[in-house]
């Protein structure tokens, strides 16, 4: 670190827009309304053991890592009922000529759902900003990371109130060897220490393997320490686990006491393909009474399993026009998705098998705004689109016992058209918030 600090690579700052970015009220409180519901349909899909053994079925015989989370759900019985999920519903734009904007969502995140803290902090430098130009009050209040400290921190008082551990006790940050996206999670876990009075381990997979055990409670301990809750911002990549120690380490905390966030069920949950399931024909009713508003904002979403009798239509169309879909992995992080000539080859190379490893969803078509956008020092201008995602905390300790629902705030990410990957770590997209008109 010290060499790369003399060399000035050691810190970056966090890329972002000069300016916000305009966005529909009546769009914004739409989403923001769902999200509650959105929660709730998540956490019940994860509990229906058969249904979300069905419905990735296809998708584990050919997506080994899909098949490794499901093998720790099921083989490491979680005996926590506590179920803490930190999640964010991504939505654009959808602005086809003579159409009027209308919110569809990309995806949703119940994993390492990131950059909540540095959100809220580009939001307050929009609205220092807008104040000192004298301009009007259009940019909505953001509190995500003051939101998902509240959530983990409700999820350690409500471990609390059913234990009375004998050791000092902590939560746990599960991150990635060489973190660059520390400065997020730093945020958070001051946040956690300041506001809650709850201490933070920051550990690696590997520590936890090196370093955790199980009391005769099955209470998680590290370093003489009892670990509340578990918060995982990482553990939804393949990279993540190099060896079998990180598949050992992530066994142990899921049939510890620890609250987790995610549970493997939850991250389950939280896959491409179960999207597109819930999107199908009566399936979303299975778990929420507000299947109608929750269906209007999903995008057209096609099941690729080769038992699907519109498999092979979806592909057909997809090979005719590339430019009007997106195939989408199981994975999270940014940079796996594939478009046009890459989407093509990729659907014309596999086989009906392999497919099922991918669901295929229509392109949303954003028109885009002027913005200008700074990275690594470095300004650059032009035309942009733009992504929005709602935050929020979701505690239930059973299937009708909620104990905390609530919207955290937002995030919006911002990137010069024809750029296809929205995410920022991945060096895609820049932080900014929305201008409500």
């Amino acid at each position: 670190l010290g060499e790369a600090y003399a060399a000035g690579g050691a810190f970056a700052h966090a890329p972002f827009a000069l300016a916000p970015f305009p966005w529909p009220k009546a769009e914004y409180e739409k989403v923001r309304a769902l999200q509650p519901e959105l929660s709730l349909a998540v956490d019940r899909a994860s509990r229906d053991e058969a249904w979300l053994a069905e419905t990735l079925k296809e998708t584990m015989a050919s997506d080994a890592f899909t098949a490794a989370i499901f093998k720790v759900h099921v083989e490491n019985p979680n005996p926590q009922p506590l179920r803490l999920g930190l999640f964010r519903s991504d939505y654009m734009l959808d602005e086809k000529v003579g159409g009027q904007p209308r919110s569809l969502q990309v995806e949703i995140n119940t994993i390492a759902s990131s950059f909540a803290c540095l959100s809220q902090t580009i939001s307050r430098l929009h609205a220092y900003l807008a104040a000192k130009r004298g301009e009007p009050g259009t940019l909505p209040a953001n509190e995500a990371g003051d939101g998902l400290a509240a959530g983990i921190a409700a999820a350690h008082r409500a471990y609390l109130e059913c234990r009375r551990p004998a050791l000092p006790v902590a939560a746990a940050m599960v991150v990635q060897p060489g973190e660059r996206n520390q400065m997020d999670q730093r945020k958070l876990e001051h946040c956690l220490f300041d506001d809650h009075g709850l201490a933070v381990r920051r550990l690696t997979l590997k520590d936890l393997a090196d370093r955790a055990s199980l009391d005769a409670d099955a209470a998680l301990v590290v370093d003489g320490v009892e670990i509340t809750v578990v918060y995982y911002r990482a553990g939804y990549s393949p990279d993540d686990y190099p060896s079998d120690a990180e598949w050992t380490a992530r066994a142990v905390v899921e049939r510890s006491l620890a609250v987790k966030c995610p549970s493997a069920a939850y991250q389950l949950a939280g896959t491409k393909k179960v999207q597109q399931a819930l999107a199908a024909p009566g399936v979303l009713e299975k778990f929420t009474d507000h299947a109608d508003p929750i269906r209007a904002v999903f995008a057209g979403l096609y099941d690729l399993d080769e038992a699907a009798p519109d498999a092979q239509r979806a592909v057909d169309a997809a090979l005719a026009a590339p430019e009007r879909f997106v195939l989408k992995p199981q994975r999270e992080g940014g940079g796996n998705n594939l478009y046009g000539d890459d989407l093509k080859r990729h659907l014309q190379d596999m086989s009906p098998a392999q497919r099922a490893a991918f669901i295929l969803m229509e392109r949303i078509v954003s028109l885009p705004r002027p913005g200008a956008l700074v990275r690594n020092g470095v300004p650059s201008a032009g035309d942009c689109v733009a992504e929005l995602g709602i935050y929020s905390a979701f505690l239930a300790d059973g299937p009708d016992s909620v104990r905390l629902n609530q919207v955290c705030g937002h995030l919006l990410r911002q990137k010069l058209l024809g750029v296809d990957e929205g995410g920022v770590a991945a060096g895609f997209a820049v932080l900014s918030s929305p201008k409500l008109v």
